[in-house]
Formats: structure tokens, sequence, C-alpha cells
């Protein structure tokens, strides 16, 4: 058995990060309950999964962004404004348990269809993290339509440092004011539902339909009609992923479970 000095320090980062939807600093956090109700009664909020809320007259409901977006394809233009911030992780009674659990795995909580969920909107939390190898303060996004350059990824996790085929700009576009088609060079990867930024584009447009081969369009057109013409030249920004506002890494820490500490910097649900 090795020995060890007296008083001899563990690293900051030597031990893991804990386990999904754990608020990780005490100080100034905000913690909202609301139901949860998925438009798919069948799918679950996660403990530590990025939420939506979905107002009403009575104070809004959560949903899961990936539950959010699978709904309808519009929904993608407004993930961002409607981000809620992360589900947090409650100490729930198991009444069954699977049989011939491997020890060591960590077993993911959630909350069902119309359950109190409760969302961290402001604060510190720990999340898995599906793609990245983030520095502290990076910005942390969420993924809205599938790539298969990025197998790893799946619609409604965390992600940081997008891939260049998820996030890329185009120079070679052209389009008309009023007009929502735009004409690209083949062999960028936009996809159905991709996010598309850039002079005379609204906030929270993304792609509708394109020409020729998904991940290879020469022509698509956009949820939103442009407000300017956009001459050969303009750069446009193509995304597979939405920037989540005021949500970075903290620490840039990723453990061995993949589990990474983020801080939600301002809250954006009311």
């Amino acid at each position: 058995m090795p020995q060890y000095s007296f008083g001899q320090a563990i690293p900051v980062t030597g031990p893991n990060n804990g386990f999904a939807g754990t608020v990780s600093r005490f100080g100034e956090r905000v913690i909202d309950a609301r139901t949860f109700v998925p438009y798919n009664a069948a799918l679950n909020l996660n403990f530590g999964d990025p939420a939506v809320i979905l107002p009403n007259a009575t104070g809004g409901y959560y949903d899961s962004v990936a539950d959010f977006v699978a709904n309808a394809t519009s929904n993608i233009g407004l993930v961002a404004q409607y981000f809620a911030g992360m589900a947090v992780r409650e100490v729930k009674t198991q009444l069954t348990y699977g049989a011939g659990l491997a020890p060591g795995i960590q077993m993911v909580g959630y909350y069902a269809n119309l359950q109190m969920a409760e969302v961290l909107e402001r604060g510190s939390g720990t999340i898995v993290l599906s793609v990245g190898a983030p520095n502290a303060q990076a910005q942390v996004y969420t993924r809205v339509v599938a790539n298969p350059a990025v197998p790893a990824g799946f619609v409604g996790d965390w992600e940081t440092n997008p891939a260049a085929s998820d996030l890329f700009t185009s120079v070679l576009p052209s389009g008309v004011i009023n007009s929502a088609t735009l004409t690209l060079n083949a062999t960028l990867g936009a996809y159905i539902g991709s996010v598309v930024s850039g002079p005379g584009i609204a906030a929270g447009t993304y792609v509708v339909s394109g020409t020729g081969t998904p991940g290879a369009y020469t022509v698509v057109v956009l949820s939103n009609a442009l407000t300017q013409t956009v001459t050969a030249g303009t750069p446009i920004t193509f995304s597979n992923l939405v920037a989540l506002p005021n949500v970075v890494a903290h620490t840039g820490f990723l453990d061995s479970n993949n589990i990474l500490e983020i801080t939600i910097k301002v809250r954006n649900a009311a």
C-alpha cells in the first residue's frame, strides 16, 4: 500500500464534478418550479437537461429542448428566446431497480410528464457535455439539427467548441430584399433547421427547405424574408447549434463522466 506524506494536497481538478443537474455553487442563484408539459407525453426532462419555458396565462410551463425542437421545426427559431435553464437534480425514491447494473454507472433521474420540475434559471450547475473541450468562459450551445459528421451530438444536448461542419460562414450567397431564397455554394453543410444569421436576416431565422442534397444544398429557403438585398460576397453564418444566451463553461474541467460545470450568468426566463 503506498504511503503519502501528511498533509498532501489533492489537486483541485482531481475529484469528479458530481452528478448532472447539481447546483454547484453557493451565492446568487435562481431556481423556479413549474409543471413539465412535453408535447410527447412519453418523453422526460432528464436532470441536467437544457429546458425551455413555454408562456401561458398562468406562469408558463417547462419543456426539454429536445422535445420542443422535435415537435416542430419552427420551434428552432424560439430556442434562444425561450431558454430557461438547467433541470435541477432532486432526490427521488427509486421504486424499481434495473437488473444487472454495473457498479459505478450513473443512473439519470428525470421529471416525467405533468410533474413539477425545478430549473436553475441563474447560477452554476453541472451538465453532461456531449461535444467539446472547453476552457473557462467558453460559450455553451445546444444542438437543434443532427449532423452526421458529429455523431456524438444529439438534438437538445449541451455542447461547446462547435465543429467546422456545425458552425460556418459562407461568403458566396446572393438574395433579394423581401425574398426568402439564398443561392449557396453546394459544398456548404446546411440542413433543414440550420440557424442562419447575417445582414438582412432576422434573429431566429432557419432553413425551411433546400434544393439538392442535404448538407450540400445549392439553394435554401429561409423562414423569414430578407430585409435587405444580399449581394454575392456578403458573409452569412449557418449553424446546427443555438448559442444559449449568457451561458458559459465555469471552469473548463471535464471529468471522466463528461460532466462539466456551467454558469447561467443572467436569468433568461421571467
